[in-house]
C-alpha cells in the first residue's frame, strides 16, 4: 500500500500533510484542572458538538431497533403463526424489514463516525496542548531549582497530555447515552404506563449507586496512573543513561532504584485493578438485573393479556439494551474526568514553573550597560566556586585560555554561562554586562558552553556534526571542524556521511562520541567557545593533535578551555586557577 503524496488532501479523519497553524487552545498556568478541560473542550466543539449529535442519533435509534423487531414479531410473526397466508404479511414483512435494515444502518454509522468526531477532537487538543508542554520544556529561560529528568518530563509531554485530553470524552459520549435512556423510557412508558414510570423512578437510583459503587476505583486509578508515571520516567532515565551507568558499574544499584519503583507501580496497578473488577462485577450485576426486573414485570403484563408477544420482544430488547449506556455512562463521567483531571493537574504544575532566574534577561547587545574595558570580553569577578575558592579573570577577545578548575567548578561556570545558574557571590561580565542580564537566546548564540558529556543524536556522523542552530550548517565546514576534532573517514566504517552513530551514540566509542560533539561545537563556531575536558576519552597521541588543531582554528575567535591537561596547557595563551581568598597571585 502507498503513501500519502506531498500534494495529497488528507481524509477528514487523517492526520493532516501539515500541522495546525491556528491554535484553537488556550491555556492560562494558574487555572485549576477543571478550568483547563473545559478550555480544551471549548477549543473543539465543533468536533465534539458533531460527535454528540451523531452519538444522540445513536442512542435514540439503538432503542429504536427493538421496536422495530417487536413489530416484525407482531405484524409478520404472530399473524403467520396464527395461519395467515403469505400475501396478507408480504407488505408488512417489506416495510419493516426496510425499517430494521434502516435503523441498523443509522446505529452503525452513527456511532462510527459520532466516534470518530471524537477521536479527531482528542487528537487536534492533544497535539495543541503537548505543543504548550514542549515550549515550557524548551522554553530559553529554563525552570527553576534543580534540573529535571528527561523521563518525568516526557511522562507529561505524552502520557499526562494523552489523559488530560480524554475529557472529551466526558463530552462526546454522555449526552447519547442519556438521550437513549431516556427514549428507553419513553417507549416503555408507550408500551405500558407502568414500565415507563418504573424506569423513570429506578433509573435514577442505580445510576447513583453505580457513581458511588466507583469512587474508591477513581481514587486508585489516579494513584495508580501517577505510579506508573514515575516507572516510566525513571526506566526512560535509565535508558538514556545506561552507557554511564555500565561504565561505573552501577548497574546492579540503578535495576535496584528501577526495582523499587515499578514494584510500587505494581502494587498500585493491582490495588486498581482490583477495584476496577469490583466496579465492573457490581455495576454489570447492578443494570442486568435492572434490565432483568424490566423483563420479568413485562412478562407478568403479557401473561395477563396486557402486552402483545411483540411488546413484551421489545420490551427484553430494549432492557437489554439498557445495559450498555448505563455502564458507559457511569464510566465514562467517573473514570474518565478523575483520570483527567489527575492528568491536567501536572500539566499545570509544569506549565507554571517560574521561570530560572538565571534566563530572565532582557539585554541583547547594546553597550549602554558596559562595564570594564572594551576589550574585555569575558570578566569573571571574584566568583566563588563550591570550594571555598575564587576565580577572579579576565578573558580578551581571540585567547585561547585554560582554566584549571575542578569538577564542581567546572559545572558552576558553565551552568553561568549558559544562563542555567546566577553566581552567589560574585559576577560573570560578557562584554562588560553581567550575564544574567543577557537575553538568554542572545547569550547562547556568543557563547556556546558545551558540557562535559554532550548528548548525541541518531543519525550519520556528519549530520551530528552540522547539527547546530536552526538549520543544518555547510557539509564543508562541519567536515573541517571533524578534521580538527582528530575524527577521519578512514576511522569509521562507512566514512562521515554513512555512518550512524545510533541513539545517544551507542555505536560508536567513548572517544569518538567526545570527538563528535567537539566537532559540532567547532562547527558552531561562536563568539565564545568554551570547552570541559574536550579530550578525556583519547590517548595523549591525539590530545596534541586536537589541542593544536583547535588552537590553529580558532585564531582571532575566543576560547576557554576547562581542563587540566598538558597537551592544551602547551598550545594555551595562559594558564588560569582559582585562588583561596585574599587576593589572586
Amino acid at each position: 500500500m502507498g503513501g500519502r503524496g506531498a500534494g495529497t488532501r488528507a481524509g477528514f479523519f487523517e492526520p493532516p500533510v501539515a500541522p495546525p497553524t491556528t491554535d484553537r487552545l488556550r491555556i492560562d498556568p494558574s487555572w485549576s484542572a477543571a478550568r483547563l478541560s473545559g478550555s480544551i473542550i471549548r477549543g473543539v466543539w465543533p468536533w465534539i458538538a458533531a460527535g454528540s449529535v451523531l452519538l444522540i442519533v445513536h442512542g435514540i435509534a439503538g432503542m429504536l431497533l427493538p421496536v422495530v423487531i417487536g413489530m416484525l414479531v407482531d405484524k409478520v410473526v404472530a399473524p403467520s403463526a396464527a395461519g395467515v397466508g403469505f400475501a396478507s404479511v408480504t407488505g408488512p414483512l417489506v416495510w419493516w424489514g426496510l425499517a430494521l435494515v434502516g435503523v441498523y444502518l443509522v446505529v452503525n454509522l452513527s456511532y462510527r463516525f459520532g466516534g470518530r468526531l471524537g477521536w479527531f477532537g482528542v487528537q487536534r487538543s492533544q497535539f495543541e496542548l503537548s505543543q504548550a508542554v514542549l515550549s515550557r520544556v524548551l522554553d530559553p529561560r529554563g525552570m527553576v531549582g534543580a534540573a529535571r529528568a528527561p523521563g518525568g518530563l516526557l511522562a507529561v509531554a505524552t502520557g499526562d497530555v494523552h489523559r488530560a485530553c480524554l475529557v472529551l470524552y466526558v463530552t462526546v459520549y454522555p449526552p447519547g447515552e442519556i438521550v437513549g435512556l431516556l427514549t428507553a423510557a419513553v417507549i416503555l412508558f408507550a408500551i405500558h404506563p407502568w414500565l415507563g414510570l418504573g424506569v423513570v423512578v429506578a433509573l435514577p437510583i442505580v445510576v447513583v449507586l453505580m457513581q458511588l459503587a466507583a469512587i474508591p476505583l477513581r481514587r486508585r486509578s489516579i494513584r495508580e496512573q501517577a505510579g506508573l508515571a514515575d516507572a516510566a520516567a525513571v526506566a526512560a532515565d535509565l535508558v538514556a543513561g545506561y552507557r554511564v551507568i555500565r561504565g561505573i558499574n552501577a548497574q546492579a544499584t540503578a535495576a535496584g532504584r528501577y526495582r523499587t519503583v515499578s514494584r510500587e507501580a505494581l502494587r498500585g496497578t493491582l490495588a486498581a485493578q482490583f477495584a476496577r473488577a469490583g466496579f465492573d462485577g457490581i455495576s454489570t450485576a447492578t443494570a442486568q438485573l435492572f434490565a432483568a426486573a424490566v423483563v420479568v414485570a413485562a412478562a407478568i403484563l403479557a401473561f395477563t393479556g396486557q402486552l402483545t408477544i411483540g411488546q413484551l420482544v421489545t420490551v427484553a430488547g430494549v432492557a437489554v439494551s439498557l445495559i450498555g449506556p448505563l455502564d458507559g455512562l457511569v464510566g465514562t463521567l467517573g473514570t474518565f474526568w478523575a483520570i483527567s483531571q489527575a492528568s491536567a493537574r501536572r500539566v499545570l504544575d509544569l506549565l507554571s514553573e517560574p521561570a530560572n532566574p538565571a534566563g530572565l534577561g532582557e539585554h541583547t547587545g547594546d553597550t549602554t550597560q558596559r562595564v570594564g574595558t572594551a576589550e574585555d570580553l569575558l570578566r569573571v569577578d571574584r566568583l566563588a566556586l563550591p570550594d571555598g575558592s575564587l576565580l577572579n579573570t579576565t578573558v580578551s577577545s581571540g585567547e585561547f585560555v585554560v582554566i584549571d578548575l575542578p569538577q564542581a567548578g567546572q559545572r558552576l561556570l558553565t551552568d553561568v554561562l549558559s544562563a542555567q545558574a546566577v553566581p552567589v557571590t560574585g559576577q560573570v561580565l560578557l562584554d562588560g554586562v553581567a550575564v544574567e542580564a543577557w537575553d538568554p537566546t542572545t547569550l547562547r548564540e556568543r557563547v556556546l558552553a558545551v558540557p562535559h558529556t554532550a548528548g548525541l543524536f541518531a543519525g550519520t556522523v556528519l549530520e551530528n556534526a552540522r547539527a547546530t542552530g536552526d538549520k543544518p550548517l555547510d557539509e564543508a565546514i562541519a567536515r573541517t571542524a571533524l578534521r580538527v576534532a582528530a575524527l577521519t573517514e578512514t576511522e569509521l566504517p562507512s566514512g562521515y556521511d554513512a555512518t550512524r552513530v545510533g541513539d545517544g551514540g551507542r555505536e560508536l566509542s567513548g572517544g569518538q562520541r567526545q570527538r563528535i560533539a567537539l566537532a559540532r561545537a567547532i562547527t558552531a563556531d561562536p563568539d565564545l567557545l568554551v570547552l570541559t575536558d574536550p579530550t578525556s576519552s583519547v590517548d595523549a597521541v591525539t590530545e596534541q593533535h586536537i589541542a593544536a588543531a583547535l588552537r590553529t582554528h580558532r585564531v582571532g575567535r575566543t576560547t576557554i578551555v576547562l581542563t587540566s591537561s598538558p597537551a592544551f596547557r602547551a598550545v594555551a595563551d595562559r594558564l588560569i586557577a582559582p585562588y583561596e581568598g585574599g587576593e589572586p597571585s
